[in-house]
């Protein structure tokens, strides 16, 4: 494809492929018929490649187009995203070929200024020397610099010839599986920069669909890892390819994004899949990693950092079954294999996971989903990584009884299936979950290689050339994926890689660890936002808008009909603040949390402590993080003394300042994308004693934000107070880049440490006399109700009227104003201000608590909630699309302003196209096999000693007959021995495909039923010259000639575990449809060394290391409930009346 531009009468950039044209235009800054427009928007046509001549085009870049990743936005202007350089990587079947892409431009469609030019590394376009000075400064830094970058880094990969985003077992050896509509969108990586392109797809034929799909304008692109290489199995030729797809859901670096979301996606999420294809058979095992399923982050401190679970067992469930449930629907049985230490920072998260797994009603433990937990380091830290080997008896069971997918090529057929998968994860998911998953992938391959009598069960295969390969795969693609997440190679890949540690993979684990905390610390930020720029995460970003007279008809219609599927509720709010002066003993909250006892009981409950900790020292610069936990247990067990529950969902501390964040259970399903976020400004920011913590969360479709804050103390320190301030309100981030500003509603609370500017005497008589209006007299002279009225700090904050005394500073366990030497002035030093127009005040006050040197204060609100029924919001837009299409059949028909339908010309071009789609005679792996029947790329030949990334393809003929016995050519056997032997007078008896049809025998072996075939019937052969044969390679019989039949190969070990006419299927598993299978006698087989046999008899019974339940019941001591008031029972929410704000 070729990218062309033309200017007059107005802009246009069109991407031309060999028959069709993709023409973008800018549409902006217009008003028709009152209609007002979003200046980014774009118009799109698709015509044939003939109607544009005489336009005017020419050619924008010389660069030839390998693919259209989409559009992109950045300050109003348009940007088409291509693909311009790549590199062939990978080929895990003939026809399926996957590119890494190497080069992306960004062609603005709006402005021309960086026509032509070459982008530097800088960003800086590269001006000929021709050009002036003055021009040269003109123009700007490539506003697309960054994501052109991280597209460019080598981790990014598509395919135009099948769906890379699923596996070889979902897709299928099908004809046709490049098709948006069967496209994976959690591996999509441009699906936000494709989201209108797809939108526009959708409404379009079936024939212009195929068009957009064929012709390559329409590009996945995944980000993970893709190689290939060429190797044998005794004589066999085969091609390993190892595929890894990356989610996006929940993608960031690796202290930006840990554990799950709220849409129950996890961090670092990564199927990979291991492919082998020969001219008899082909196979694929398929494995998934990701982080462990729980709310929990971790901190970047550079000695041991610290990890931090975040939300409680109860919130936690839903999300972590609904994971769960995904997984299974998916993949079948997973088994849970976790590689966490038993040490003190990760052992938490493994009683987590092990409660949550045996806590769920969505998934059963043992019988759909499984949990192996194996301790890494413990148990290699004696014998070094190969005692990870221990780790394969715990799974053998499951292995057999899931097995692995096969396909017999000669026959077209499919013959077993993967019917689970194992789910490994460490702490990063990188290093140990590499070595394990490249283990499994070993051991399970070399079952499928003995299944199929490619290789005994007792042959010694590490040090094979494919066993060799294997690992050097799996080596290169657990560096990728490490730089991925950390931007370091990964650690231990010497192992990987020669099975063996050495003193330089030592050091240079050690370099590597070293230079991940600084890329943590240091460079992270910036890629997060470079990852969520790509993704379309950044603060009101959006997609670039197809402009057309249907979507503009539909969105104003929407606009008017939003009462169909809008509608609104409110929600109470609880917002408390208390400087609790470090104390640690058990007290009763009832009167700060239930002012008017049962009253009121709030749906969102939001607290914030301050100096949770002593305040000396060595208490800050080693702080306690248990007191957190005090504090959590101490207000849970205050708030669910009634009937109602509440659940804690998030709790964000830092050094003394403490936040939690309750919701009723009821109303918890309708609380999303909970996060949160710290700023020090302690000592010019290094310590936490002063700064902030804030929690922000979804509320249906209202977002709100909470910021407990300590500003600095100090009667005369207003500035230093307003530059905390700034500080925090500029540095507290979120997810996606979102700041505080970015919500709809906000709370800020916390000991702000505003003071009263008046004398000690003045403000201490003016209390003792209790004058008439003698509070509100005192707030003219508070500082934080001066700085809020000048706007200097808290814009558009609002704080309802104190109609309190000053709540510091008290003596403790006393209603007395400080007595000591230092007699501080009473001051109004705990806050809570809010903005939102949804909220409204309905109290604020304090509590007449004397455990500390502060009063705790609290205020309460009824904010206003907005819910969207997204299904009746769809099911309205598509009325209105088709409404519109039969009033105005002409305009839909017109391709001017929209995807149009192709003309009479373009449809002749389509027939041509279908014509031109028979099978083709080429295959792009060395094998002699009849290919696949209408697939569509380039053809090349492997070496078979290099990747395919650096070896050039080249066509290879194929065989007219399946039924023939189907031989490589110009292969190199491994062997030393010389052949002078042409190969036409030589056939190889390779053993024929395996049939259901020809079993004889069953045999119980490693507690899965597994079958052992006939022996094979003898093919007549084309006459030959007899030559002298020796025997094959790990076999009992002598090589004959090519005219004789083969011998009977002796009993062997069992095929996998169950099996019927067409596909293998698990033991426990049954198909209607599948004929009972004779069963023969029984053969006793020799256990492979990997896998431990069981006796029949023992496979009948469970696993008492599977045990669901014991039958022992646990019993609980409830929680003390706290004494309720008796003076509080009189009030009521009469009392609390809505408040002015002053």
């Amino acid at each position: 494809m070729h990218i062309l531009v033309a200017n007059n009468p107005d802009r246009r950039i069109s991407i031309v492929s060999n028959s069709f044209a993709l023409v973008f235009r800018a549409v902006g800054n217009k008003n028709t018929n009152h209609q007002s427009f979003k200046a980014a928007a774009c118009a799109v046509e698709l015509i044939p490649k003939a109607d544009l001549k005489g336009q005017g085009y020419k050619k924008l870049s010389s660069y030839e187009i390998y693919g259209f990743v989409g559009l992109l936005e950045i300050g109003d202007l348009i940007f088409i995203g291509t693909i311009t350089r790549k590199s062939r990587v990978a080929q895990p079947v003939p026809h399926e070929t996957v590119n890494k892409i190497s080069g992306v431009e960004f062609f603005c469609l709006n402005d021309s200024r960086w026509d032509y030019l070459e982008i530097n590394s800088s960003g800086y376009p590269i001006m000929p020397e021709s050009e002036s000075a003055p021009h040269q400064e003109s123009v700007p830094k490539h506003p697309c610099h960054e994501i052109r970058k991280l597209l460019s880094n080598g981790s990014f990969y598509y395919s135009t010839d099948f769906d890379l985003t699923s596996t070889l077992q979902r897709r299928g050896f099908i004809s046709h599986s490049l098709s948006s509509d069967n496209f994976e969108k959690e591996y999509m990586w441009n699906s936000f920069l494709m989201k209108e392109i797809i939108t526009y797809r959708d409404r379009l034929d079936v024939n212009a669909r195929q068009i957009l799909d064929d012709e390559g304008f329409l590009t996945t692109v995944i980000r993970g890892f893709a190689e290939t290489f060429i190797t044998y199995v005794k004589n066999l030729k085969i091609g390993l390819t190892v595929i890894s797809k990356q989610s996006w859901k929940r993608a960031g670096t690796r202290f930006n994004a840990r554990g799950i979301d709220d849409e129950s996606n996890v961090a670092n999420f990564v199927e990979t899949e291991l492919i082998m294809f020969s001219n008899q058979y082909c196979y694929s095992f398929t494995q998934i990693r990701g982080s462990v399923p729980i709310f929990w982050e971790q901190d970047t401190a550079l000695i041991n950092p610290k990890v931090s679970i975040t939300r409680s067992v109860e919130a936690t469930q839903p999300v972590f079954d609904e994971h769960f449930v995904r997984l299974t629907n998916k993949y079948g049985s997973v088994n849970v294999i976790n590689l966490l230490s038993t040490r003190s920072s990760e052992i938490g998260l493994t009683k987590r996971y092990r409660q949550h797994l045996q806590l769920s009603k969505k998934v059963s433990l043992n019988s759909d989903t499984f949990l192996t937990e194996f301790d890494f380091h413990k148990e290699t830290s004696q014998v070094g990584f190969v005692g990870s080997k221990k780790l394969l008896p715990l799974v053998t069971d499951f292995i057999l009884e899931n097995g692995y997918f096969s396909y017999d090529v000669r026959e077209k057929r499919v013959i077993s299936e993967q019917h689970g998968v194992f789910r490994t994860n460490c702490l990063d998911c990188l290093d140990r979950t590499n070595l394990v998953q490249q283990m499994l992938s070993l051991t399970v391959f070399k079952l499928f290689l003995e299944d199929f009598q490619l290789i005994n069960s007792k042959d010694y295969v590490e040090d094979t050339d494919f066993a060799s390969k294997h690992n050097a795969l799996w080596a290169d693609h657990g560096d990728q994926i490490s730089q991925i997440y950390t931007g370091t190679n990964a650690l231990k890949s010497s192992f990987s890689r020669k099975g063996k540690m050495s003193f330089a993979g030592a050091l240079s684990d050690a370099t590597k660890s070293v230079s991940r905390m600084y890329i943590n610390n240091f460079m992270d930020k910036d890629k997060q936002q470079n990852i969520d720029a790509l993704l379309g995460r950044l603060p009101h970003q959006q997609a670039v808008e197809l402009y057309d007279p249907i979507n503009e008809y539909v969105t104003q219609q929407l606009e008017k009909k939003k009462d169909n599927f809008t509608s609104y509720s409110s929600a109470d709010i609880f917002i408390g603040t208390y400087n609790v002066n470090g104390i640690s003993r058990p007290t009763d909250l009832s009167q700060w949390l239930f002012p008017i006892g049962d009253k009121f009981k709030p749906d969102i409950v939001i607290l914030g402590m301050q100096e949770v900790i002593e305040m000396s020292a060595g208490s800050i610069l080693n702080a306690d993080s248990t007191k957190g936990s005090f504090w959590e247990s101490m207000v849970s067990q205050c708030l669910n003394q009634f009937d109602e529950k509440y659940l804690l969902l998030r709790v964000q501390q830092m050094t003394s300042l403490l936040m939690l964040f309750f919701v009723k259970k009821s109303k918890a399903h309708k609380i999303k994308q909970v996060e949160g976020s710290s700023k020090k400004t302690g000592f010019g920011g290094m310590t936490g004693n002063k700064g902030a913590v804030a929690i922000r969360f979804q509320y249906n479709e209202t977002s709100f934000c909470a910021v407990n804050a300590h500003f600095a103390a100090g009667s005369g320190n207003v500035d230093e107070r307003r530059n905390d301030y700034e500080s925090i309100m500029k540095s507290i981030t979120f997810a996606r880049s979102k700041t505080v500003r970015n919500h709809d509603s906000i709370f800020w609370l916390g000991d702000l440490n505003y003071r009263i500017s008046l004398s000690n005497e003045q403000v201490r008589k003016a209390l003792m006399d209790k004058g008439e209006n003698y509070i509100e007299k005192l707030l003219t002279y508070d500082q934080l109700t001066q700085e809020i009225n000048t706007g200097v700090v808290f814009q558009n904050f609002k704080e309802p009227t104190i109609q309190f005394r000053p709540t510091y500073k008290f003596d403790i366990g006393t209603n007395r104003y400080d007595s000591s030497e230092k007699a501080r002035t009473p001051s109004w030093t705990d806050r809570i201000v809010y903005r939102g127009a949804n909220l409204q005040p309905l109290a604020y006050s304090d509590v007449d608590m004397r455990i500390s040197d502060h009063h705790p204060v609290y205020a309460a609100y009824k904010a206003k909630i907005v819910c969207i029924d997204e299904n009746v919001k769809n099911k309205l837009s598509k009325d209105l699309y088709e409404e519109f299409k039969a009033s105005h059949p002409n305009e839909v028909g017109s391709k001017v302003l929209q995807l149009v339908d192709i003309d009479t010309e373009a449809n002749k071009i389509l027939e041509k196209y279908k014509i031109s789609s028979k099978p083709s005679s080429n295959s792009l792996l060395d094998f002699d096999i009849q290919a696949s029947p209408s697939r569509k790329s380039p053809s090349n030949i492997l070496s078979s000693s290099a990747s395919l990334s650096s070896i050039p393809l080249q066509p290879s003929s194929r065989v007219s007959s399946a039924s023939e016995v189907y031989l490589p050519r110009n292969v190199q056997q491994p062997s030393s021995r010389a052949s002078s032997t042409s190969e036409e007078s030589i056939t190889r008896n390779l053993p024929p495909p395996l049939k259901a049809t020809t079993l004889q025998s069953a045999v119980k072996n490693d507690g899965a039923t597994r079958f052992v075939p006939e022996p094979p019937k003898s093919q007549s052969q084309p006459p030959a010259a007899p030559v002298a044969a020796t025997p094959l390679q790990g076999s009992t019989t002598e090589r004959k000639p090519a005219f004789s039949s083969p011998s009977p190969p002796k009993p062997r070990k069992a095929l996998p575990p169950g099996f019927s006419d067409v596909i293998l299927t698990p033991k426990n598993s049954s198909s209607p449809s599948s004929p009972a299978l004779p069963i023969a006698e029984k053969v006793k087989p020799a256990a492979p060394p990997s896998l431990h046999a069981k006796t029949s008899n023992e496979s009948t019974k469970p696993d008492t290391k599977r045990e669901t339940k014991d039958n022992d019941t646990i019993t609980k001591n409830p929680p003390t409930v706290p004494v309720k008031k008796a003076e509080l029972e009189h009030l009521s929410m009469d009392a609390w009346r809505p408040l002015t704000p002053k």
